[in-house]
């Protein structure tokens, strides 16, 4: 567990940084790519599992953990008992940021095509 929020962070140059606060959010390995599975739809752990099977569960659990500290998304349980994880209004508001990186990402990535031979899937 991290000892320090996205917003304590923010304040590494002596005062508030708007843009150190949204890296501080965005950063963590799985981060971006939780955000962009759950732009689409709500998911049970299991599902985020499933659409990211290169992520520990322990390291799951650890980044929605934070990404719902920063109120960045949502964890409610089911009537079936459960768990769903879905964006919350501020989560919502990032999607056009992580789509525009991701979109420059791409971008980036063809015109250094040697470095990702033969990969067609360029979104996170």
């Amino acid at each position: 567990m991290r000892t320090i929020n996205a917003i304590e962070s923010s304040q590494k140059h002596f005062e508030y940084c708007p843009l150190d606060t949204t890296l501080g959010i965005l950063s963590g390995k799985w981060k971006s790519i939780i955000i962009c599975r759950l732009m689409s739809a709500s998911l049970h752990f299991s599902e985020l599992h499933k659409e990211i099977p290169r992520c520990s569960k322990r390291m799951l659990a650890l980044q929605l953990s934070e990404l719902q500290e920063d109120q960045i998304i949502k964890r409610q349980v089911t009537a079936t008992f459960h768990t769903e994880y879905s964006l919350t209004a501020w989560g919502q508001s990032l999607a056009p940021l992580v789509t525009a990186l991701n979109s420059w990402g791409r971008h980036y990535l063809k015109e250094n095509a040697g470095k990702i031979a033969g990969n067609n899937n360029l979104d996170c």
